[in-house]
């Protein structure tokens, strides 16, 4: 599996995976008009996982972000899954330049914080 970006932060030991998607973060269900898309759930996770290495401790928290353009409104979900923190967000593509800059800023710096 390849990535489209990995943050690393030495101090912390903090590593992040940012996979891009240029789809709608919503799809339709059964039983849901709007549901986040689980497909790319089970692919960041699976990919945190196999990552996982006992000579490399920041790979058992790394964290995951599904990130997806918008026009319009805004998604910001984060869940745990065995320790690993995976968000769903967007950035709105009709954004101010100095704006899409934070809030790429923001996806990659608030994983740790939409936790508490």
């Amino acid at each position: 599996m390849q990535t489209d970006i990995e943050l690393s932060h030495i101090k912390t030991s903090r590593r992040v995976v940012i996979d891009t998607k240029f789809t709608r973060i919503l799809t339709a269900s059964n039983y849901r008009s709007e549901i986040l898309r689980s497909g790319y759930l089970y692919q960041m996770y699976a990919y945190l996982r196999t990552q996982e290495s006992m000579e490399h401790p920041s790979s058992l928290t790394s964290e995951g972000i599904l990130l997806h353009p918008q026009v319009g409104g805004s998604v910001d979900e984060t869940m745990i899954l065995q320790g690993h923190p995976i968000s769903f967000r967007t950035i709105d593509l009709t954004a101010s330049s100095t704006e899409f800059v934070e809030q790429l800023h923001r996806a990659a710096t608030n994983q740790a914080h939409a936790l508490n």
